[in-house]
């Protein structure tokens, strides 16, 4: 792993439902491997150290197996996810990201971009977009590690960024389908086709 992106603590965010997929699609298949690992494999590769937080027995187990530090917990609302996420990491960290388990395709490149971009602007929070949109994962600095702990509601870390007016530089993604997630079958076989595009693609390169 590269050291010099340890100081930032970095949280999947699996403790959702799947409500809308109809089962648990952190476990869903892509190319053979769970969602959830091609997320926390595409920050291993960025030198990012990842912490799911679950409430899911299975995905715990599937970490716990994979080596993948996770946490399990009974909280709904995703401020509890965020505050378990936050309580399991050092105080001392110098930025916090934020990523659903549901992205697959989120590129390591883009990744260290926005570690590298927190430490030009370290006060600053950082997205990943494209073409002006923002989306997941939030990279958040130290500063803020307090307006999280105190956040109490259920529309994610975003919701911190606007009601704190927290200042915020967006970094663009090369391809859109880095920031697509899985909430419907409909959206796999989206995933799939991009992954299989791509993956055809590095093999002609």
């Amino acid at each position: 792993m590269t050291e010099g992106n340890r100081e930032i603590g970095c949280i999947i965010m699996a403790s959702g439902l799947s409500e809308r997929y109809g089962r648990n699609k952190l476990l869903e298949k892509l190319d053979g491997q769970e969602i959830i690992l091609h997320t926390a494999n595409s920050l291993t590769a960025a030198g990012l150290e990842p912490l799911v937080v679950t409430r899911s027995e299975a995905v715990r187990d599937l970490m716990e197996r994979e080596g993948i530090c996770c946490v399990l917990h009974d909280g709904p609302l995703k401020s509890d996810t965020i505050h378990t996420g936050l309580a399991n990491l050092d105080p001392d960290r110098t930025g916090y990201l934020f990523i659903p388990g549901d992205q697959p395709l989120v590129r390591p490149e883009s990744l260290k971009r926005m570690v590298e971009q927190l430490r030009t602007c370290p006060e600053r929070a950082v997205r990943l977009g494209f073409n002006g949109t923002a989306g997941s994962p939030v990279l958040f600095p130290a500063f803020c590690r307090k307006k999280l702990m105190a956040y109490t509601g259920d529309r994610g870390g975003a919701e911190v960024l606007r009601t704190e007016q927290i200042p915020c530089d967006i970094v663009q993604a090369a391809y859109e389908w880095e920031l697509w997630d899985v909430d419907t079958p409909e959206n796999l076989e989206r995933v799939e086709k991009a992954y299989d595009a791509a993956k055809q693609r590095r093999t002609q390169e």
